[in-house]
């Protein structure tokens, strides 16, 4: 147990190199190379997993597993925030996050009726997929102006772009990225003392720990550990593991069609409320069990409690802060602030994956999974008071009404 808790943990130890040094990357090569850099080093997270004859190489593997963690969020929303249309750009997002239960699922599926070997060879085959596509991917607009290089500029417009009159928006970026002009990395830090930026940085940050700290990356980690733990016996944990990944794609393509909908804001209270009640859930069951329920009768609860939180997180609480920190700083802190995001994000993961086990030797399950609900009904207000609606609004305009705002 001490092993796989560590194992556990390495990944989200390596998502604060990968947040430090992908800002760096994303700053220096743009988002795209980014991206291509971030696939490389996955791909030899997959190798050292099937070379590995023990600990130490899983240590390994899952350390860079991380820093590529680290290092796609700190790029991909970017990405998906220049190349994208105003009016789909949520749902963009929302597309690159429903990878996360998709992969998920794969990887279950494989876990449990393949050797480690061979599923680890499947992923680094798909990763090598991934790399060919984004050597062959043009570089962002935003990037290429930014580097005063005008012809691919234009032809990366036009290729994101198709039905667009292409020297308008060249202009209209160009104007953009000059009044945004990138500055030394001391004066980007001096640019968070402006109330619109520390807030929005504040915002993203507070997002994020509520993502992280709802107990998401223990539920997917430990939920077979927990499905034995509440007895379930009328399907195979294994197999619930797999129902329950696959219910989190539903839902993350379901999500996708909202966001540009519904809005931000309504999809993130939703996500919120429905992960309180999943939480609540899984404390109740390990109650009713300490208290000599009899567990066969109890078996659909957990079930249905699982399902319940794989499927809200998908729909926003997970996507949202990735999706807000793509569209809330300006193009010459945006960077720095993702880089900020992503340290946040990991320090957060890495306190709840690593705390997890001993709290529930402390307080038992019931209290870790109250914990998580209390923590969340935090977010409500938060939400409602705090963050701010940008469906369908470009990148500029946001700014404008942030900067008014504040």
């Amino acid at each position: 147990m001490h092993e796989a808790s560590w194992i556990i943990s390495l990944l989200n130890l390596g998502s604060l190199v990968g947040a430090i040094t992908g800002s760096i990357t994303v700053n220096y090569f743009g988002t795209k190379t980014t991206i291509l850099i971030t696939s490389m080093l996955l791909a030899f997270c997959w190798l050292f997993t099937i070379l590995a004859n023990r600990a130490e190489w899983l240590y390994a593997a899952r350390f860079l597993g991380g820093i590529s963690l680290g290092k796609m969020y700190s790029s991909f929303s970017l990405y998906l925030g220049e190349i994208a249309d105003p009016k789909i750009r949520g749902a963009l997002v929302f597309l690159a996050m429903s990878g996360v239960p998709i992969g998920n699922l794969i990887m279950c599926i494989m876990g449990t009726y393949l050797k480690m070997e061979i599923s680890s060879g499947i992923s680094l085959i798909l990763c090598v997929i991934l790399m060919v596509i984004f050597i062959w991917l043009p570089e962002s607009p935003h990037h290429l102006v930014k580097i005063k290089s005008d012809e691919k500029a234009q032809a990366s417009i036009l290729w994101y772009h198709r039905d667009c009159d292409v020297d308008s928006e060249l202009q209209s970026l160009k104007k953009f990225i000059e009044i945004n002009n990138s500055l030394p990395f001391m004066d980007v830090l001096k640019e968070f003392k402006f109330p619109h930026n520390w807030k929005a940085l504040l915002l993203v940050v507070t997002l994020l720990m509520y993502s992280q700290m709802c107990g998401l990356n223990n539920v997917i980690s430990y939920m077979e550990t927990i499905l034995r733990s509440c007895r379930v016996t009328v399907i195979k944990p294994a197999v619930v593991v797999i129902i329950v990944t696959a219910c989190g794609i539903v839902s993350s393509l379901f999500s996708m069609l909202l966001i540009d909908k519904c809005g931000r804001r309504v999809l993130m209270l939703t996500s919120t409320s429905s992960v309180i009640v999943s939480t609540v859930c899984l404390g109740t069951e390990f109650q009713l069990l300490d208290l000599g329920y009899d567990p066969d009768k109890l078996q659909p609860l957990p079930i249905f409690a699982m399902i319940l939180f794989q499927v809200s997180v998908f729909i926003g609480i997970l996507s949202i802060p990735t999706t807000i920190l793509g569209e809330v700083f300006q193009p010459y802190i945006k960077c720095v602030a993702s880089c900020f995001a992503s340290i946040a994000a990991g320090i957060f993961s890495f306190i709840s994956v690593a705390t997890y086990q001993p709290l529930v030797n402390l307080i038992t399950e019931k209290y870790v999974f109250y914990t998580y609900s209390l923590l969340l009904l935090t977010a409500i207000p938060y939400t409602l008071l705090c963050m701010p609606e940008t469906k369908g609004k470009t990148l500029q305009k946001i700014q404008e009404e942030l900067t008014k705002k504040s």
